[in-house]
């Protein structure tokens, strides 16, 4: 029982200790003693185990510079402070291992009676409650995370707990609803801006599984996401926010723990009363169009007496009206064209938001498992150098001592020979494994930029097109293979999401292309000057009709079967391209394959402040 020489223990003390040595459990119980000034007198065994130091090293030092050696000055005064007054002392204390490794301890200094020269001492009872200490730092730095990315987040939501609580409220739904976050986190009103009435938002129907609630509240003005299982998207009209009323696009999903509970639900609001208004507008302008042709065909009838007179006037009468139904063909396609790039637009931009969020709630549940990974790792070599010690210990006994011979029949009947090769190649696998999983989140956010303002910026070209071929892999690996062919590229300024969306476009034509025989899809990277650079995508596909080479580009024309293609991908292709003052080319020969070329300026000088 090691203690300070020159500070011998009370006797009863001293007797105490002396019994629970002899029962053996200081090697089970962190106890440790020190003086009225604060030196240590003992420390059980348990308690060196705990930091890392034998007895001799402890024994005789100061109790803050030992056990409470993350602490100042200041805070060890106060604690000496309790006790020289009488009371006993419970906290927590940050200290070091003898490696140098952090160590939380729970701690209970209790005051002993003075003994025979009336001198006291503490009794200190420890706990190592470090992995507790790191899942609460874990914990508050993903409620941080989370609120940083909610508030940085310009589409204005709000997340309940499962008790139908308000945890956030980010900014901009302060700005659109008018109720600030103090005035509604803490809350069960998640409604409340909205309807006026004390009724449920979808967030709290979503919780409680109340999904015959959202017939009830929604009618038939809701739907399943196509996205996000167990999601719900709606729209409504809500007249007492803003100036005459808003119209939003709303959508609920469950937030759930690793094992499938329900932690709450998050609900995002996506203003789209311009939109709404354009739609009133566009109806109005086809009733317009309408009575315009009525009335220019009552003019047609009444003209024709006139007309059978005048054959000059006549004709000019037939060519003005030529001209007018072709600006009227022409405005009616320009309509359809907007509103399904308006749409298009929209998909695109929910998807990256939702694609973002799933990413950064899978990183947190990677990250445990890769750090328990490589603590098991460790543990398992601490393991195997036991067993090899033990090894030793067995082949140094006699031969046919009745402990070895048991030892080896283990051995062999566990077959630990094959254990010692195969555990590391299990756990090798496996780390191998959620690295994988890392990288596809990384590319996942990578490619949908939700996460970065849209804002012209200097972006790496071969980095984009790896998220891409990642993200997309699924859709050519069983049909093609990708042969990289990169040259070196500066950084390019342009807007990094919108050229991964003309990535994927030519990426998945291109597998599309491919009927038969597996093909080969080859992507090339080079700079013909400090100017411009170029992307090529080739592939070994079926080609394209010279015929059709002039119109690839136009709204709505593909080639596609019926079901496979809407006509808008290289349109909106093309529009980004020009949109980043750069141009787009094909080359193609039916049966040998298609080459498209994309050319873009190393720098913008002239940016469209449209992104």
């Amino acid at each position: 029982m090691p203690c300070c020489p020159d500070r011998p223990l009370p006797a009863a003390v001293a007797a105490g200790l002396g019994h629970l040595s002899a029962a053996g459990l200081t090697s089970h119980i962190a106890m440790l003693l020190c003086d009225e000034q604060g030196g240590l007198l003992y420390v059980s065994e348990a308690c060196c185990a705990m930091l890392g130091f034998g007895a001799a090293e402890l024994v005789g030092k100061d109790f803050k510079d030992c056990v409470a050696a993350g602490h100042d000055e200041d805070y060890c005064t106060k604690i000496w402070k309790a006790l020289d007054e009488g009371r006993d002392w419970t906290g927590e204390l940050c200290s070091r291992r003898k490696d140098g490794t952090e160590i939380w301890l729970g701690i209970t200094l209790v005051v002993t009676p003075s003994g025979e020269q009336g001198r006291r001492c503490y009794v200190g009872l420890c706990t190592d409650i470090t992995e507790r200490k790191r899942a609460e730092n874990a914990h508050r730095s993903f409620e941080a995370l989370l609120e940083q990315a909610l508030q940085g987040n310009p589409v204005p939501s709000f997340v309940i707990d499962a008790e139908h609580v308000i945890t956030h409220w980010n900014r901009a739904l302060e700005v659109i609803t008018g109720h600030s976050a103090a005035s509604m986190l803490g809350t069960r009103r998640a409604g409340e801006p909205f309807y006026q009435v004390a009724r449920p938002a979808m967030a709290d129907l979503i919780v409680d599984g109340r999904f015959d609630g959202l017939d009830e509240f929604y009618h038939d003005h809701y739907r399943p996401s196509r996205v996000v299982p167990d999601a719900y998207e709606a729209e409504g009209f809500f007249p007492h926010l803003g100036d005459g009323g808003r119209w939003l696009s709303f959508t609920a999903a469950p937030l759930r723990d690793a094992r499938g509970g329900v932690l709450g639900a998050i609900e995002t609001l996506v203003d789209i009363t311009e939109r709404k208004r354009a739609e009133e507008e566009l109806k109005r302008s086809q009733s317009d169009l309408e009575l315009l042709v009525e009335r220019r065909t009552e003019q047609l009838a009444l003209a024709k007496a006139a007309l059978e007179e005048d054959v000059v006037q006549r004709q000019r009468s037939e060519d003005e009206l030529r001209r007018r139904n072709a600006e009227l063909t022409e405005l009616n396609a320009r309509l359809r064209e907007t509103q399904d790039q308006l749409a298009q637009s929209e998909r695109l931009a929910s998807i990256g938001q939702l694609a973002a969020g799933v990413a950064h709630e899978i990183n947190n549940p990677i990250g445990y498992v890769l750090s328990n990974l490589g603590t098991l790792e460790g543990y398992l070599n601490d393991l195997f150098e036991v067993l090899a010690a033990f090894s030793a210990a067995v082949a140094a006994l006699p031969a046919g001592h009745p402990a070895a011979q048991t030892a080896q029949d283990v051995c062999r009947r566990k077959d630990l020979a094959y254990l010692k090769e195969d555990v590391p190649s299990l756990l090798a696998e496996s780390k191998e494994g959620i690295d994988r999983v890392r990288k596809i989140v990384a590319d996942l956010k990578d490619f949908s930029r939700v996460d970065t303002t849209q804002e012209w910026q200097f972006a790496n070209l071969h980095q984009g097109l790896e998220s891409t071929l990642n993200i997309v892999g699924n859709e050519i690996k069983y049909k093609a293979d990708v042969v990289r062919e990169y040259g070196p590229l500066p950084e390019v300024e342009c807007l990094p999401s919108q050229l991964n969306q003309v990535f994927m476009n030519l990426l998945v034509n291109a597998a599309h292309a491919i009927d038969g025989p597996r093909g080969r899809i080859t992507v090339r990277t080079g700079a013909d000057d400090g100017d411009a650079v170029w992307v090529e995508f080739s592939d070994t596909g079926c080609g394209i009709a010279e015929e059709n080479l002039g119109r690839i580009f136009d709204p709505f024309f593909t080639t596609k079967p019926v079901g496979k293609g809407t006509g808008l991908g290289l349109s909106l292709s093309y529009g980004i391209v020009q949109k980043h003052r750069g141009s787009i080319e094909v080359r193609s020969r039916v049966g040998v394959g298609t080459t498209f070329r994309v050319v873009l300026p190393v720098r913008q000088t002239d940016k469209e402040s449209d992104s």
